[in-house]
């Protein structure tokens, strides 16, 4: 893909919430530019989107939040429209999702772990982490060919490949940093005959 085509598919402007608290969010190569502080690419560090739903009388009320964040800030856009929603997370995949995921591949090559709430990540598996009340934590690990994951009501689920009916760990789409970026490493994954290690997807 080509420079050009790359900033077309990321370019993204918009303008939210209700005067005068009204705020805006461009998406260029250059950067996010959120409410007119600018924010280069490459100090995005997490990505989390999802939807928030509240039960609150007959109807549950709905809203779609998207967040962005450096080492040290973030922030988050709430929405009920959908379709805007839907085009703001795919800039936010497209202009720094992707550069995520080839990051955390080439880390999880080099032996670096990656935490996801209540789990760690590394290239040969997932190390899960209990923490009982008396016990302490208790650590154990499983590799990706003893695992089986998919998504279930907003969240990465794991089970063991033998007792899929057993929940072992999870990660929420909405609430957990980069959720989304391991989910699609863990796809592509899926769909290679030796799962062995997650960098693997990258060659």
């Amino acid at each position: 893909m080509d420079k050009k085509s790359w900033h077309n598919e990321i370019d993204f402007h918009c303008s939210f919430g209700i005067w005068p608290f009204k705020k805006s969010l461009d998406i260029t190569p250059a950067g996010f530019l959120y409410c007119g502080e600018l924010f280069p690419l490459k100090t995005i560090t997490r990505l989390r989107w999802g939807v928030d739903q509240r039960r609150g009388g007959p109807f549950p009320k709905v809203r779609y939040l998207a967040t962005f964040g450096t080492e040290t800030r973030e922030f988050t856009i709430k929405t009920k429209q959908k379709d805007f929603y839907e085009h703001l997370t795919q800039r936010f995949w497209r202009a720094v999702g992707k550069r995520l995921m080839a990051e955390m591949l080439d880390g999880l090559r080099k032996g670096k772990d990656y935490r996801f709430g209540d789990f760690s990540v590394s290239d040969n598996g997932l190390t899960m982490t209990q923490r009982g009340l008396f016990k302490g934590s208790q650590s154990e690990f499983y590799e990706w060919k003893r695992l089986k994951w998919g998504i279930v009501n907003g969240n990465l689920v794991f089970t063991p490949a033998e007792a899929t009916d057993k929940l072992l760990t999870s990660a929420s789409f909405l609430w957990v940093d980069n959720t989304h970026i391991l989910s699609v490493a863990l796809a592509l994954l899926q769909k290679q005959t030796k799962l062995e290690q997650l960098s693997s997807i990258a060659d």
